[in-house]
C-alpha cells in the first residue's frame, strides 16, 4: 500500500486492523500518523488512544482488543519493538485462543499503527504485513515532489517560492521534507510575509549540505581553481561534520561516476542511458556528465586510484586522513 492509497483510506475511515508504517521520509510518515489520530474524538481521545513503547505480545493485543469508548474508532500506536519476539509473541498468543493470527488482522473497531523509523530488513514479522498489503511506505521524496512540497510549503508560510528556485534549494539540502521545511522557514523569515524568496536569499541564509559543498569544491577543482577548492575544504572540515576520509570517499565516488559518464560519452551512449547509469538525483548526474566531457579517461583513471589509495596509506601509518586528502587533491588536479 502506497501513502496514496493509506490516505484514501484514512480520509473515507475505512481503516482497520493492524498497519505497518515505514521508510526513510520521516515527516511524510509523521503526517500520515496525524492524520489518523485526527480520526478520534478530541473529546475522547485521551481514552480511545494508547501509545505503546517495546511492548510484549500480550500486552499488545490486550489494547488491540479495546473496545472503543464513545467514539467509532479506537487506535494503538506502537514503536521500538522487536520483529522476531513481537511475531513469535502475536502467534503464540492467538495459538491459546484457538484463532489463527488472521484474527489480529480483522479488527473490526481498532486501528493499530505500528510505526518504524526508517526502513526495515524482511522478516517473518514484516511478510506478516505485506502478504496482506499492510505495509505502507514512505519512501524518499523524489525530485519533482519534494519541489512541490517546496512550493506547498513556502505558501503556508506566506511566502513564493518558483519551481527553478524550489529546485536551487533541493540541490543545496537534499529531499528530506524535514530539512526543507526547516530551510524554507529560515527563507520565509528572512524576506518577509509575501515576498519572493529568490536564489539569493538562499544563498544567504540556507545551510548546504557537505554534499553539496563538497560539489562545489569538486567544481573549482575541476575548473583549475585550487585556492578557491582549499577554502571550501578547510571550510566543510572545520564544521566537523565530515572527516577528511569521508570527503575523500565522496571524491573518489564522484569521480567513479565522472569516468563512466565518460567511457559511456567516448562509446557514443544516449545522454538518458548515462544518466540511468549513473543514478542519483538529476542534478548529481547532469554535474557528472557535465565534467566529465572535460576530462580524458586516462586522468579521472589516474584521480580515482588516487583517492581509492587513501585509506591504505592512512591504515599503513604512511600520513594522516588530512595530509592524504590534500596529497591526492594537489596531485591530481
Amino acid at each position: 500500500m502506497n501513502e496514496t492509497a493509506f490516505y484514501r483510506e484514512t480520509n473515507a475511515r475505512t481503516l482497520r486492523g493492524p498497519y505497518l508504517l515505514l521508510g526513510s521520509e520521516e515527516l511524510t510518515k509523521q503526517e500520515a500518523l496525524d492524520r489518523v489520530l485526527a480520526l478520534l474524538d478530541p473529546g475522547f481521545a485521551d481514552m480511545n488512544l494508547h501509545r505503546l513503547k517495546e511492548p510484549e505480545a500480550k500486552e499488545l493485543l490486550g489494547a488491540a482488543d479495546q473496545l472503543p469508548f464513545f467514539d467509532a474508532f479506537h487506535i494503538v500506536v506502537v514503536s521500538d519493538w522487536s520483529d522476531a519476539d513481537l511475531f513469535e509473541g502475536i502467534t503464540a498468543e492467538e495459538k491459546k485462543r484457538k484463532g489463527t493470527i488472521d484474527r489480529f488482522f480483522s479488527l473490526p473497531d481498532t486501528i493499530v499503527l505500528f510505526v518504524r523509523r526508517g526502513d526495515a530488513k524482511e522478516t517473518n514479522f514484516t511478510r506478516m504485513f505485506s502478504g496482506r498489503d499492510r505495509v505502507v511506505r514512505f519512501d524518499a521524496l523524489t525530485p519533482d515532489r519534494a519541489a512541490k512540497f517546496c512550493l506547498r510549503e513556502a505558501a503556508q508560510k506566506g511566502a513564493v517560492i518558483d519551481d527553478r528556485t524550489a529546485r536551487a534549494l533541493i540541490d543545496m539540502v537534499g529531499t528530506d521534507a524535514y530539512r526543507l521545511r526547516n530551510e524554507l522557514s529560515k527563507a520565509a523569515g528572512f524576506v518577509g510575509s509575501g515576498k519572493a524568496i529568490t536564489q539569493a536569499v538562499l544563498g544567504s541564509v540556507v545551510t548546504p549540505s557537505a554534499e553539496y559543498n563538497a560539489f562545489k569544491m569538486l567544481d573549482a577543482l575541476l575548473a583549475g581553481n585550487k585556492k578557491a577548492a582549499a577554502r571550501m575544504l578547510e571550510s566543510v572540515l572545520s564544521v566537523g561534520k565530515e572527516s577528511p576520509m569521508g570527503i575523500a570517499g565522496f571524491l573518489e565516488g564522484r569521480l567513479r561516476l565522472m569516468l563512466i559518464a565518460r567511457e559511456m560519452l567516448d562509446r557514443k551512449r544516449p545522454r538518458a542511458e548515462i544518466v540511468s547509469r549513473i543514478g542519483g538525483s538529476p542534478y548529481a548526474a547532469d554535474a557528472a556528465i557535465k565534467s566529465a566531457q572535460k576530462q580524458s579517461s586516462d586522468t579521472l583513471k589516474n584521480a580515482v586510484a588516487s583517492f581509492a589509495e587513501i585509506n591504505a596509506l592512512v591504515k599503513e601509518g604512511a600520513c594522516d586522513e588530512r595530509n592524504a586528502l590534500f596529497t591526492a587533491i594537489y596531485k591530481n588536479f
